[in-house]
């Protein structure tokens, strides 16, 4: 039998019983839109996650801090830390995957002001050339430069950690979280070229000293990994931090001249190997693709779980191919036994039935993919800007994302349910008596 008059006839065998048809595409329908929308909303929280994650900091980065390893046996110095010095960067330099290794020194101002307003600042000193290298950007302004020397580049909220004296708090009644944002972001916005005046004090001597920054760019208030600090050169944070240390800090300063250094690393791979080589070797590390792990694990248990539930609504939809295509033989046997007669072979009639059962698959699977479709973009519409507050990104999110994988998965698994529902009943049908049929009839 031509393939074409195969389709054709299961076609119309299938058309035959209209009502009956749609009620079994029906229940692929509702098993297909079980599988995709649970699944996608698995792989929806997974990325609103990433994303929330993202928001602290590069899949590829890797921060060292200071860590203390033990006891030494000396009264003077019991504490005994992994230096981050010049030494460790020429390690960490060294190892595999690692493509820029950014040090960075960071102090806190015991009071400053801006204007009439007072407040606090803290502020990491890098250098200016590394700030491309942690894709750190502005929204206002510019970043830093190798000829600045007490030029800061500001994170968006920092404007919160200054207020009016005379003015109360910083909160407005009634206002949201996110008018308050936008509020506090202009405010910082309008910090630009204006200067900044922070007082720095020796805990020690009790000595201090007073230093005028002038703000060179602002950063954009969604980038929340910077948004309450600043930034100024290296050398420059650095001459201010040995202002305000205390002997003993002076002679910790001897081994331990970074508090941070940030790795970045050319693939996550080497990220999450180098973060266990760190930490084999005494180092404080903290990387997001390892905070990240743990939750990867999990999602895909979730969305196991989702597609577990329904494959089991799918395979009630099996059940009734299986049912409407055995009621089929029974009506059809005159017609079975005619075909039989005129020369139709075994694999001629099974492969018709499974034609049949297959389509009723292919046609529900795509209905229940379009209304996969619909579903899920209703879903987002009135979940997307909770979610994006819920995870902190400032923008909505999808709670259910349908990648192209998942929609090819649910129209392949359709078809192959549609085709194994279908195999009993074209067994039973390849198992008909000609003669039998033909006398019942």
């Amino acid at each position: 039998m031509v393939k074409a008059d195969l389709i054709s006839m299961a076609a119309k065998n299938l058309m035959r019983r209209k009502s009956r048809t749609f009620l079994t595409m029906l229940g692929v329908l509702i098993g297909t839109t079980s599988i995709v929308v649970m699944v996608s909303l698995g792989i929806g929280l997974q990325e609103s996650q990433e994303a929330m994650y993202a928001q602290w900091g590069s899949m590829n980065e890797i921060t060292v801090s200071q860590s203390y390893q033990g006891y030494s046996s000396s009264e003077e110095e019991k504490e005994v830390i992994v230096a981050l010095n010049d030494e460790a960067l020429e390690y960490f330099q060294s190892l595999d995957g690692v493509t820029a290794v950014i040090p960075m020194v960071r102090i806190s101002a015991n009071s400053a002001t801006y204007g009439k307003q007072q407040g606090w600042l803290e502020i990491y000193g890098m250098n200016p050339d590394d700030m491309a290298v942690k894709n750190m950007e502005v929204a206002h302004g510019r970043l830093l430069q190798a000829t600045d020397r007490n030029a800061v580049v500001i994170g968006g909220m920092v404007g919160d950690g200054f207020y009016d004296p005379d003015g109360g708090s910083n909160w407005v009644e009634g206002e949201t979280y996110e008018e308050y944002q936008a509020r506090v972001y202009e405010k910082t916005a309008g910090m630009l070229d204006k200067k900044i005046n922070a007082e720095f004090m020796n805990s020690e001597t009790e000595k201090s000293k007073k230093v005028t920054f002038q703000v060179v760019g602002i950063m954009p208030m969604e980038n929340s990994n910077y948004s309450y600090s600043a930034y100024a050169p290296l050398d420059v944070v650095q001459k201010i931090q040995k202002q305000m240390m205390t002997s003993e800090e002076r002679k910790q300063k001897k081994r331990n001249v970074y508090n941070q250094i940030t790795l970045v690393t050319a693939d996550v791979t080497y990220t999450k190997e180098i973060c266990q080589t760190l930490r084999d070797s005494g180092y404080n590390v903290y990387s997001v693709a390892e905070s990240l792990e743990g939750v990867e694990d999990s999602m895909q248990v979730f969305q196991l779980a989702l597609g577990g539930i329904g494959a089991i609504t799918l395979l009630v939809a099996a059940i009734g191919i299986i049912n409407t295509m055995t009621m089929s033989i029974y009506e059809r046997t005159k017609e079975i036994a005619i075909m039989k007669v005129i020369g139709a072979t075994f694999t001629d009639i099974r492969l018709l039935f499974l034609t049949e059962a297959g389509m009723i698959g292919l046609f529900g699977g795509l209905m229940g993919l379009i209304f996969s479709y619909t579903l899920s973009f209703v879903i987002n519409q009135l979940s997307g800007d909770f979610m994006g507050n819920y995870m902190g990104t400032g923008e909505a999110l999808h709670l259910s994302v349908i990648p192209w994988w998942l929609a090819l998965f649910a129209i392949g698994f359709s078809i192959m349910i549609g085709l194994l529902a279908g195999v009993y009943p074209a067994n039973r049908a390849v198992k008909l008596s000609p003669i039998e049929a033909m006398r019942s009839n």
